[in-house]
Order: structure tokens, then sequence, then C-alpha cells
């Protein structure tokens, strides 16, 4: 059971939350969705984690010169990855994809900070969004942060991820092109191959840190991104802010209506497995 002091933890969380909402956010509030204006789901013509929209707003932000450099994750040999600045439109493709691995970014922005940038976009999970935004609440007015969010259920420890893969599909995950989790289903491409199994399968690979977690689609971001409903090649927009609607404005995609019931349902999935782990810390 929770202690009252769990419960006192939260409240000051979900205040703060609150806090930086009305500091970076402009919107009409929805109570499963967060602050938003604007929500679509998007096809883009490049080829990437569903429809390549995470990275068809950064080459569109660096092209038209709403920030500088964009800090990213960037697949390293085999299945490891690194933070990257990425400052040209090749760095920014090469990045593409997901690795669903815990990756602090907040410590490149800082270190970015330190040479003086002043225009700069992040991308992350909604953990490292809220770490973002805390820094950017003690930052002169004069920086410029661009948030892009992604939607997450939670991150893998690489090393068991990898110990799993192997035992459930047979596949060695260094040797993937692809991963992808979508609807309650883990799927790796090797060669043009898909081998998946259930999320279930590879639970014991989570980080146990993230069960504590009750934002699934980055609430604090200026635009959310994800993938949610059996949509081929889509993602689902959430735009949070003005800055986010400057982003996505005249954007070359293509758009349908979002799945709001779907996203909502994964949000209080998400809250009902953070109620869980709360009601049973280790």
């Amino acid at each position: 059971m929770p202690t009252e002091q769990t419960e006192n933890n939260q409240k000051l969380r979900d205040a703060k939350k609150k806090e930086m909402e009305r500091q970076f956010l402009d919107g009409f509030r929805d109570e499963e969705i967060g602050v938003y204006r604007e929500m679509f789901s998007a096809k883009s013509q490049i080829e990437g984690q569903d429809g390549g929209i995470v990275t068809t707003l950064l080459l569109k932000g660096i092209h038209e010169n709403i920030f500088d450099v964009a800090i990213v994750v960037h697949r390293k040999k085999e299945y490891n990855a690194e933070v990257i600045a990425a400052t040209t439109k090749e760095e920014i493709l090469a990045a593409k994809g997901t690795i669903y691995y815990r990756i602090n970014v907040t410590k490149k922005l800082r270190e970015l900070l330190a040479q003086g940038k002043t225009r700069i976009a992040v991308v992350g999970t909604s953990c490292e969004v809220t770490a973002v935004r805390k820094l950017q609440q003690t930052l002169s007015k004069n920086i410029e942060i661009t948030v892009i969010g992604l939607f997450c259920f939670g991150a893998f420890n690489p090393q068991k991820l990898q110990e799993k893969t192997k035992a459930q599909l047979g596949i060695d995950l260094n040797k993937a092109t692809k991963i992808q989790i979508k609807q309650g289903k883990f799927s790796v491409y090797v060669d043009n191959k898909e081998h998946y199994c259930k999320i279930k399968d590879i639970s014991e690979a989570s980080e146990r840190i993230c069960s504590f977690c009750n934002d699934f689609v980055s609430r604090l971001a200026d635009i959310s991104i994800g993938s949610t409903t059996n949509r081929t090649g889509y993602s689902t927009v959430i735009v949070r802010s003005k800055k986010g609607t400057t982003l996505v404005s005249n954007l070359d995609v293509k758009k349908k209506e979002a799945d709001r019931q779907g996203i909502a349902k994964l949000v209080q999935l998400k809250r009902e497995q953070a109620k869980r782990a709360n009601h049973n810390p280790p």
C-alpha cells in the first residue's frame, strides 16, 4: 500500500506539471490527452518509424531556421544508441527510427547551452520532456527550446532485451534494422522479415522505474507524436503550443482524423499501470 508520503509526493509532482503546462503550453485542456490545440493522424513521404513525422518536423525546423540544432538519438553499430546534436539533413535522417532504451538527452542539452546555443529542438520520451521543462524554467527567456515528445509505455534494459529477443524469437537484436511496438505486439525486422511476439512475453526486460510513470503522451511537449492505431504508416500528432503550431504549419504530409478514443484508452492503461506500481513499491 502507498504511504501518505508517497501520495503527497505524487500530488506535488502533479501540481508542478500543471504549473509547467500553464507556462509552456497553450490550448484546450483534455483529461486524457492533456493541453492541446490540434490533433491529427499523419504520414509523410519519409520512410521512418510509422509516419516519419518526427524526422519531417526536424527537417522543416532546420530548413526554416526555427531552430539551429536538434538533439536526437542515433543508433550506433549493433543495437546501441547515443545522443547527438544534429544540424544537417544527413544527421537528422541518420537518426530515424525508435530505439526503446532510456537515454539521457538533458545532458546533451546542458552541453549545447554551455556552448552558447540558444535555439534548440529536443526529442524525447515523457520523462526526458519533463526534465527538459524543469531545466527550461531556470533559463533566460532568450533561450528557445522546441520540445517534441514521444508516446511511451516504457523503455527496456538493452542487455535484458537482447536476451529476451534471443529467447523468444531466436534472433540477434544487433542484426535488427527496425523494432516496433504496436497494439501489444513487439516486432523485430531482420533482412526485411518481421519476427514478433507479445509485449508481455518480454516484459521482464522492461526498466522497472518506467512502471511508475503515468504519462503516456508526453503531456509537456510542444508536439507529442506516437503510434496508437492499426492504421499502417501513420502517427498521431498532438499540437500543444503556439510553438508547436508554427512547426506543423504547412507541413507536407497526408492527414487523417486522429483516433482520440484509442489514445484515451492507452492513457488510462498507462495510468493504471503506474497506480499499481505505486501501490506496490519495491
